[in-house]
């Protein structure tokens, strides 16, 4: 029996012309999880501006911890905006 399927497969079957043609929506998947990723993403600053309450030995740690948080809130400000604009959401 694996041997007739393998050879189905390899002859170029229905499965190998269904995998060209497969959607998100074919199984299941319809989401982008706007709300989750902002959420997630201001979770996060405010995990990371807790992280400047340690005791420093000098500042490049503070530094890293701070360029992160300012790229992370650029990116979250970016998707709000560009979520806003959409004509379809």
């Amino acid at each position: 029996m694996a041997a007739e399927h393998a050879r189905k497969i390899a002859a170029g079957s229905e499965h190998a012309e269904h995998a060209q043609h497969e959607r998100p929506e074919d199984w299941g998947w319809h989401h982008e999880f706007s709300k989750g990723r902002q959420i997630a993403g201001w979770l996060s600053v405010i995990a990371m501006g807790t992280f400047l309450t340690a005791t420093h030995y000098n500042l490049a740690g503070a530094l890293g911890v701070i360029l992160t948080m300012l790229a992370l809130i650029g990116g979250l400000i970016y998707d709000r905006q560009r979520g806003r604009k959409q004509w379809r959401s």
